[in-house]
């Protein structure tokens, strides 16, 4: 997820209008498709940070292997959404599965 995805490339992926791909996806999400994008990498970020060892792995070389270049904002997003700050997750006790537990 480190490429940088736009609305024209899932416009074209799509086959849709970028007007129309941004309706669908606030009828069907609520969200635009740039925010849903957004929501993927900071979903998989906690995966990430949840089956990583602490002792090696650092919250920015997590974000950025998602895709993340603005450490300040990152974490702002990651807690919006998550609840919690990425360094917390990264502390937490591992887990064995490696499904995110969020929506």
């Amino acid at each position: 997820m480190k490429e940088r995805i736009q609305l024209d490339h899932l416009s074209e992926a799509s086959g849709v209008s970028k007007r129309t791909l941004g309706y669908l996806f606030l009828h069907t999400y609520g969200i635009t498709p740039m925010a849903f994008v957004k929501q993927e990498r900071l979903k998989k970020a906690r995966m990430l940070l949840q089956h990583a060892d602490p002792s090696t792995a650092t919250v920015t070389s997590i974000a950025r292997e998602c895709g993340f270049t603005h450490m300040g904002q990152f974490s702002l997003d990651y807690k919006r959404l998550l609840g919690e700050l990425p360094s917390t997750t990264l502390r937490r006790p591992h887990k064995h599965d490696t499904s995110p537990d969020i929506q």
